[in-house]
């Protein structure tokens, strides 16, 4: 029994050290922007104010090793599944909390620029991050300390 219990925890170690991390098969991955928790700074040309954000300023994480999107749009919580080709981003079905927040006026917008069929992104030398939206800018983000 003593020789099973270390055997069995160093099989268990060895199997999790060496899994190995896929790109999902639709998406192209860009390690600037891969996984990094990006905060919104403004939204259709206007600048976001912590203030009109109770629960934070709205973030995106592009997640284009597995094909995922998630965030929060400064009220609620979204998660769902995006392919990322090139700089395109095209997001598939959305879900999110459902609270109710006074005062989210960039909410209904904001998911309507994710599902928009010509998003694209651009990461600028300053390392923001631009989604245009049939060549316009709709978003700046930058990363989130």
């Amino acid at each position: 029994m003593k020789i099973k219990l270390p055997l069995i925890l160093g099989l268990m170690i060895l199997t999790s050290a060496c899994s190995v991390i896929k790109k999902g098969p639709n998406s192209d991955v860009n390690a600037q922007v891969n996984n990094i928790v990006w905060g919104v700074i403004s939204f259709k040309g206007k600048t976001l104010q912590q203030q009109d954000f109770p629960n934070g300023l709205p973030h995106i994480t592009f997640d284009m090793q597995d094909s995922k999107i998630n965030g929060s749009d400064g009220c609620n919580n979204f998660m769902g599944l995006a392919t990322y080709k090139g700089n395109s981003i095209k997001t598939g079905a959305i879900a999110s909390t459902k609270m109710a927040c006074p005062g989210n006026t960039i909410e209904t917008d904001f998911y309507d620029v994710l599902a928009s069929d010509k998003l694209t992104w651009r990461l600028d030398s300053d390392e923001t991050l631009r989604l245009l939206d049939n060549g316009l800018e709709v978003m700046a983000l930058k990363e989130n300390q």
